[in-house]
């Protein structure tokens, strides 16, 4: 992470018990619909490991590359809404709702 934004969430933050004060994963723009997300994580200013790691191969580095531009974005996203409506769901007695995503719940 960058260090001056990393030192500046340091100063949002109470205390390591710290469980009210929360901060934008999308600074700037959580409240659009829109490719900001990415521009951040270039930046080096995501909050998540998963975010940084984004940036540590050729490949996904490429990917937020191609969605900074243009309509990439919004075409991808479309098309990986419609890949997720094709999968199944569990209904009834085949799924279950967790209680902590987890792991599956004991009987």
């Amino acid at each position: 992470m960058e260090s001056t934004y990393a030192a500046l969430l340091k100063t949002q933050c109470q205390g390591p018990g710290d469980r009210t004060t929360t901060v934008e994963l999308d600074p700037g723009s959580f409240q659009n619909f829109d490719n900001s997300f990415y521009t951040i994580v270039k930046q080096k200013k995501g909050l998540f490991q998963s975010d940084a790691a984004l940036l540590t191969n050729k490949v996904s580095s490429n990917a937020v590359q191609k969605l900074l531009k243009g309509n990439d974005f919004f075409t991808e996203f479309g098309q990986s809404m419609k890949r997720m409506g094709a999968i199944g769901v569990l209904t009834g007695t085949s799924g279950q709702i967790r209680k902590q995503c987890g792991f599956v719940n004991s009987n």
